[in-house]
C-alpha cells in the first residue's frame, strides 16, 4: 500500500510539473509579455512590478509549503491575504486614479 501511495505522488508532482511546462511554453510562444509591467500608455509601471512580484511571491510560498507536506493543503496566514489584497487595492486605486482623477480625465 505504501508503494502505492509513493507511486500516487510521484505520479501527481509528475503531472502538475507537466501543466506547468506546457503552460509557460504555450504563454511564451503566443503571449506578448512586452506589456506586462507598462500602463496603456506605454509607461513603465511600478503599481504592476509591486502587484506581480507579490502575486509570484505568494504563490512560490504556498506551493513550496505545499510540497513540502503534500498530505493536505496549508492555511493561508490571513497577514498574506491582506498584504496581497493590500497590494492589489494600491494597484487599482492608482488605476482608478489615472483613468478617472483630475489629469486622467478626457474630454
Amino acid at each position: 500500500m505504501k508503494l502505492l501511495v509513493t507511486a500516487a505522488r510521484w505520479e501527481a508532482i509528475f503531472l502538475i510539473a507537466a501543466f506547468a511546462v506546457i503552460t509557460l511554453r504555450k504563454v511564451l510562444e503566443t503571449a506578448d509579455l512586452s506589456t506586462l509591467l507598462r500602463d496603456t500608455d506605454g509607461s513603465f509601471s511600478p503599481g504592476r512590478v509591486q502587484m506581480l512580484v507579490l502575486t509570484v511571491l505568494t504563490a512560490m510560498q504556498y506551493l513550496l509549503t505545499t510540497l513540502h507536506d503534500p498530505t493536505h493543503l496549508p492555511s493561508i496566514p490571513s497577514n498574506l491575504v491582506a498584504t496581497l489584497g493590500g497590494s492589489h487595492a494600491v494597484y487599482l486605486g492608482a488605476k482608478a486614479w489615472s483613468k478617472f482623477g483630475p489629469t486622467g480625465r478626457k474630454q
